[in-house]
């Protein structure tokens, strides 16, 4: 915080005698512009690390996958309200399997319902199972008419 001439005052041979002026100079030039250098180095740090690399994804373009889509609420013990499935090649949805209210299904036939799903999907594109589920808010539920959207509800009263 001193300038040099008091820090030479302080630390010199009237002072504690420590003043170096060989490593002293540098040494204060280092402290008052640590903040912006290690800024700098941060930041060359950071754009290595940004460099974006090219995925080689070709062998996995012909590969057929599967997701599950559930229409439920985000609760444990919520219901589920609706199932969907998507059919994906590669980056490409190729199919879309609509979505069904399984409001009043017991969980053993959304079970069953679940596995005709897989059978039709092994039979059509060899998917064993889903590579992923994917839970929605019933507020998103596409189907129409549908008890979480006003326009059902206005339309039965």
């Amino acid at each position: 915080m001193l300038d040099a001439a008091q820090a030479q005052v302080l630390h010199g041979t009237q002072g504690d005698g420590c003043w170096n002026p060989k490593v002293c100079y540098s040494r204060r030039s280092y402290a008052r512009h640590r903040d912006r250098k290690n800024q700098q180095r941060n930041r060359q740090r950071q754009e290595v690390v940004i460099e974006l690399l090219p995925p080689e994804i070709e062998t996995f373009q012909e590969l057929y996958y599967a997701v599950l889509v559930v229409y439920r609420e985000s609760a444990a013990e919520s219901v589920v309200h609706a199932i969907s499935a998507q059919v994906w090649q590669g980056q490409i949805m190729v199919a879309l399997v609509p979505p069904i209210h399984c409001v009043g299904m017991v969980p053993s036939q959304i079970h069953r319902y679940v596995k005709k799903l897989l059978e039709l999907l092994e039979n059509k594109y060899g998917i064993r199972k889903f590579a992923s589920l994917e839970r929605l808010d019933p507020q998103l539920c596409p189907i129409r008419p549908c008890i979480h959207h006003q326009d059902a509800i206005h339309a039965a009263g």
